[in-house]
């Protein structure tokens, strides 16, 4: 996906489009070498002034106006919802400014802090993705969350 976004800031935090200030990333190995993660945004948190994550979009298809969300967070980052407001800021991006209608998610069924993250902003779980993935890791099963513009519920079915 060659585009690069704007850059967004929360109250917690600022999402820099990679490539912007390269020189200030410092993502960790763990963030280098996740497979299938999305590379438009570094997560930086304002009160520690430095990269805690990656955000954006996995797939897009501008024609079908649907996208895939995908996320990591380094683990000192955890739990104190950094990830649920970068996500919404990124979701309401996808809306708003790229002109999505659809987004979609996958989680591994045993991530847990995933999947309350993706209930968090707004997502609903549609079902199971069996051994279909983005990644190299093969024949694992996913949960397949989704999110419509203006939707709310599970009244959406449009799929990607």
């Amino acid at each position: 996906m060659a585009w690069t976004p704007r850059r967004l800031e929360t109250p917690r935090l600022i999402l820099q489009p990679t490539g912007e200030d390269d020189d200030r990333a410092g993502l960790d190995t763990w963030l280098q070498q996740r497979v299938g993660l999305p590379n438009q945004w570094r997560i930086i948190s304002k009160a520690l002034d430095r990269v805690i994550g990656i955000v954006g979009f996995i797939r897009w298809e501008p024609e079908r106006g649907c996208a895939e969300i995908g996320f990591g967070l380094v683990k000192v980052a955890s739990g104190q919802g950094l990830m649920t407001e970068a996500c919404r800021a990124v979701i309401d991006y996808g809306f708003a400014e790229m002109d999505l209608s659809r987004i979609e998610a996958r989680c591994q069924l045993a991530n847990l802090a995933s999947a309350r993250v993706l209930e968090k902003i707004g997502m609903t779980r549609e079902g199971m993705v069996r051994g279909r993935v983005h990644s190299k890791v093969p024949d694992e099963d996913f949960w397949l969350y989704a999110i419509e513009r203006g939707v709310t519920g599970n009244d959406a079915s449009s799929g990607c």
